[in-house]
């Protein structure tokens, strides 16, 4: 009897576990459903992928195509592209809106030139002073360039045995920011009669007016072996470079306002006995003037005043029998050049 019990019971079991696992046709019929939409999904992401691809192809060929095809350029056979022979070693440094505050408003627009030949050349018909006169509008050009001087000193500020020293770019400065040109005007009456002559037209200069003061020597430091720069003291007025900082200085701190441009050495070399010496490339003692360039453009960086460099931005090997006399003067179309290189790249208005 309780043999019977326990089949009957396994039995009622199996019924029950047979019952639970019983699956309708709709049950299968979801699953069917399902597998369908996994296929379309799968057909679906192959169609974009296979588009995509022949898209990213066909934009492919086409670009192909136009770079094949080019396009016509038209150049000029007289088209003057010596400026980009090399590559001038610019420094501009426009004044600030706090250097500018204290500047007496005039009206007119006056411009100061320091330097020697390439503002001194042919006295009062200077090629160059009349092309920055033309280019830059300006309503007063003062030029008080004295030839025979130089951008440095041969000894310290305070010795004036040497004569040239008197009439150096720091002394000019000094005598005119200080209102005392004597000292000047007594060391070129020992120079040369031109000399003097151009340096008593430094009194009455009224330094309060002047808008733009523009600097340029030619090769006399670098011919006459003068010393580029002292590095233990940047202002060493014994030195190429230190005279201009020492200078640049001195009118900075009492006439903040005066906009002071430098242009570099304009010359390419020199002659010698008829023969042409590169400044690029010869060292006639201390440094190339490649040397006195680079030195040269990081002292108005220093001293934050633009640099227009001539040397390789007008005046190159290339150019010298076409902007130059004798390899050392500016003629009428090298300072046409130059000033049309000044009025690119400074605006005085």
């Amino acid at each position: 009897m309780a043999k019977k019990k326990v089949k009957s019971d396994f039995e009622d079991m199996k019924n029950k576990i047979d019952e639970s696992f019983e699956f309708d046709d709709e049950d299968f019929g979801d699953i069917e459903e399902k597998k369908q939409q996994l296929s379309r999904n799968k057909n679906t992401g192959h169609k974009i992928f296979f588009i995509a691809v022949g898209v990213v192809l066909l934009i492919c060929v086409i670009s192909l195509l136009i770079w094949n095809k080019g396009q016509r350029i038209h150049i000029d056979p007289n088209e003057d592209t010596s400026e980009f022979d090399t590559e001038p070693n610019d420094y501009i440094q426009p004044l600030t809106n706090e250097q500018m505050q204290g500047k007496p408003d005039d009206g007119i627009l006056t411009i100061l030139t320091l330097g020697n030949s390439p503002f001194a050349d042919n006295g009062d018909g200077n090629y160059l002073c009349s092309e920055l006169a033309a280019v830059t509008k300006a309503d007063m050009m003062i030029n008080a360039s004295i030839p025979d001087s130089y951008q440095s000193r041969t000894r310290e500020a305070s010795d004036y045995s040497n004569p040239v020293d008197g009439i150096s770019l720091y002394d000019v400065v000094s005598g005119l920011v200080n209102g005392d040109v004597s000292n000047v005007i007594s060391s070129a009456s020992s120079v040369s009669d031109q000399a003097y002559e151009r340096a008593v037209r430094l009194e009455g200069i009224d330094m309060s007016s002047v808008d733009c003061i523009v600097i340029s020597y030619d090769l006399s430091d670098y011919v006459d072996h003068r010393n580029i720069y002292n590095p233990y003291d940047d202002d060493d007025v014994a030195t190429f470079c230190g005279a201009l900082s020492a200078s640049v200085k001195l009118i900075q701190q009492k006439y903040p306002y005066i906009r002071i441009v430098i242009l570099s050495v304009p010359a390419c070399g020199k002659t010698i006995d008829d023969y042409y010496v590169d400044g690029t490339t010869i060292d006639l003692a201390n440094g190339t003037l490649n040397d006195y360039l680079g030195s040269e453009v990081a002292t108005c960086a220093t001293c934050g005043v633009s640099f227009i460099d001539l040397y390789f931005g007008v005046i190159n090997v290339d150019t010298r029998d076409k902007y130059l006399v004798d390899d050392y003067h500016i003629n009428e179309a090298g300072a046409k050049a130059v000033a049309e290189r000044f009025d690119k790249l400074i605006s005085l208005n």
